[in-house]
């Protein structure tokens, strides 16, 4: 009777042996039961882009390129083409637009700039609205670039903003109902690091005129 069970035990352990359940890729399994509620998509996010710096609006021109600003009708130049380098001099001099032109240094604001540019405190430069001065200013926009070399430093400067500001007196300036002293102009309003400026608007035959054309820019 042992020997009888111990075969048939041995019969069925070689069954599993010989003929072993492997899985192939014919095989079909199926699979119950899965909750697919803890599965969760991961799509990539799209790369965020800085924003652009808003640009300010001074005035827009119309189909016969004129703009108005405060009351005062002016044509609005053609953008001034930027050159792809500076070259600036070694004396104290600005390079814009493909120019190098003179610096100055002065002690008031009310000196005459002449056939040059002055420099009145840290970051403040003017000069005429002329063509061997600063007449291409107003052409100027916001991203072009310039150079200043003075007392044998040399930094470049990216135009940040451009405004319109009417001569309200000898000593302020007035801009979309605000008045600002001449002083918080030539120190960027305590914003910006350099300041552009020449006469603009109506002339009135002294050297003079009705508004002013301001460039302020940053150190790059």
């Amino acid at each position: 009777m042992a020997r009888s069970l111990f075969l048939l035990l041995l019969s069925s352990l070689i069954g599993v042996v010989i003929t072993p359940g492997f899985l192939t890729a014919d095989d079909v399994v199926s699979v119950t039961g899965l909750d697919a509620s803890g599965i969760v998509e991961t799509v990539p996010l799209p790369e965020s882009k800085p924003k652009a710096e808003p640009v300010p609006v001074v005035a827009k021109a119309n189909a016969k390129n004129t703009a108005t600003s405060n009351n005062v009708t002016y044509t609005v130049p053609k953008p001034v083409t930027q050159p792809t380098s500076q070259k600036v001099a070694p004396a104290n001099a600005i390079s814009i637009a493909g120019r190098v032109l003179p610096i100055v240094d002065v002690a008031d604001t009310a000196v005459n700039a002449g056939n040059h540019v002055n420099k009145y405190g840290s970051k403040f430069l003017y000069g005429h609205n002329s063509s061997n001065v600063f007449g291409f200013l107003p052409g100027m926009k916001v991203g072009n670039v310039f150079t200043v070399a003075y007392g044998g430093t040399s930094r470049n400067y990216q135009i940040r903003e451009v405004q319109i500001f009417r001569k309200a007196s000898e000593t302020t300036l007035e801009a979309n109902g605000q008045t600002y002293r001449m002083t918080a102009i030539a120190n960027g309003k305590g914003r910006y690091e350099m300041v552009l400026m020449t006469c603009y608007g109506t002339s009135y035959g002294n050297g003079d005129a009705s508004h002013r054309f301001v460039v302020f820019a940053d150190a790059i």
